[in-house]
């Protein structure tokens, strides 16, 4: 294929994607869709084949403007639904390193670079080179990625900044390349639109809407970098033995299916239901909410969907994250679950708190977990944990089901309780719920 077939795919692959982020959009795409317009603009599709075939493959969409693979149908499942924005840049970034991986296992990438090794001494050949070091020669953790060691958005966070200490360090004549494009295709007399291509006046207006939006990525950098200590991923067939070790024989009560939840919530699929007794309460829960990064506030007569997540700890603790999508907001607990001296901890590592809890086998099988000694950084506080209760009750049939229900401020019964959360807790092979 020549130089002028391989340009009109690359106009085409730019329509397809400017559409497919304009009905399913996220920070990432603002990104991607900046780095698509300027290689549009460059024309470098035209000028390398393998450059080309390298440029195809990270393509979310196929020729028909469809998902390619089963992580970018998800990620397109995750905008439909609505879902935070949060969880559609995790999707986008899991869909992403999959096609970088994969293009190459291909070889797309070594094809290129070969080929540019026999080009060096030409200027246009340097500047494609420069585009591949400063985007995909800067995804060093992709691997440590995709094997669950590392958290894809903390991936994601230093390909990012080592594409931007690269952008201005070493990169200027590219970018002088890019900007020199933009404004020749602005200032060119308007062309006629081929159907289903992209002109080069259109290419650089979305180039230019995308460099001042791409920012927005700043915030997938800084949950990337809080995420980096988070811990290896969990299987569903990892287990903590939190419960044996807080209860010592009384486990043998626990009903096995609490027993398998808290050796793994991470394997359960969950929702969940809000209730505050008072608009003072939850107004409290906003403050705490903007105060600690953590919690809710939102309440409503339908459940939230949301997940439960399971990190192991470099020291082999268990780091719990429960989600839920509240209206397309993201709110989440964040915490490990640690066991010291026969009593079970919760410990919430980024504000410092360590809050005991008493464990209690509940007649049907269940547990109670109260909430007793809250100390910050060591130091203890007075007994705010105390409020605090989680009842774990076994679904009255058969099925894998557990239903997690958790008061504050007034133990177990809701009519006095300044707040209540509802979780209902399934494995995700238990047809018929959720």
């Amino acid at each position: 294929m020549s130089f002028e077939p391989r340009h009109r795919a690359c106009r085409r692959a730019l329509a397809l994607l400017a559409d497919f982020y304009r009905a399913n959009p996220c920070r990432m795409a603002r990104v991607h869709l900046l780095a698509a317009s300027a290689v549009t603009l460059g024309r470098f599709w035209g000028v390398s084949e393998p450059f080309a075939r390298l440029g195809a493959a990270v393509m979310p969409v196929d020729e028909r403007g469809q998902p390619r693979t089963r992580e970018w149908a998800s990620y397109a499942r995750a905008c439909e639904e609505h879902l935070p924005w949060e969880v559609r840049d995790e999707r986008w970034i899991e869909a992403h390193i999959q096609d970088v991986a994969r293009a190459r296992e291909e070889g797309h990438e070594a094809a290129f670079l070969e080929e540019a090794q026999a080009h060096a001494h030409e200027p246009l050949w340097r500047l494609l080179v420069q585009h591949v070091e400063m985007t995909l020669g800067a995804r060093l953790f992709d691997q440590p990625a995709l094997a669950g060691a590392v958290p894809g958005e903390t991936a994601m966070a230093h390909g990012l900044a080592l594409s931007l200490s690269r952008m201005l360090s070493a990169c200027w004549s590219l970018l002088r390349h890019y900007a020199f494009a933009t404004v020749r295709a602005l200032c060119m007399p308007r062309e006629r639109d081929d159907a289903g291509l992209v002109g080069e006046r259109r290419a650089a207006w979305l180039l230019l809407g995308s460099f001042f939006t791409a920012w927005t990525a700043a915030s997938v950098y800084r949950r990337g970098v809080k995420a980096v200590h988070r811990g290896q991923r969990a299987l569903p067939s990892d287990v903590w033995p939190l419960l044996a070790s807080a209860l010592g024989p009384e486990v043998a009560r626990v009903d096995p299916r609490v027993r398998r939840f808290y050796a793994n919530p991470g394997a359960w699929s969950t929702r969940a239901s809000v209730a505050f007794s008072s608009l003072p309460a939850r107004m409290m829960a906003w403050v705490a909410t903007r105060l600690f990064g953590q919690g809710l506030f939102e309440q409503g007569p339908c459940t939230f969907p949301g997940r439960f997540r399971t990190f192991r700890r470099a020291d082999g603790s268990m780091h719990f994250v429960r989600e839920l999508y509240c209206d397309g907001v993201l709110r989440r607990f964040d915490s490990d679950f640690i066991v010291r001296g026969g009593r079970l901890h919760e410990v919430f590592v980024e504000q410092g708190l360590d809050l005991e809890l008493d464990v209690r086998v509940l007649e049907d099988g269940g547990i109670r977990l109260r909430g007793g000694t809250l100390r910050w950084h060591g130091l203890r506080l007075p007994p705010f944990g105390r409020g605090v209760e989680f009842r774990i009750h076994p679904a009255s049939d058969d099925s894998e089901r557990v239903d997690i229900i958790g008061t504050l401020g007034g133990g177990s019964v809701p009519e006095t309780a300044l707040g209540r959360i509802h979780y209902e807790a399934w494995l995700p092979s238990e047809a018929g719920v959720g």
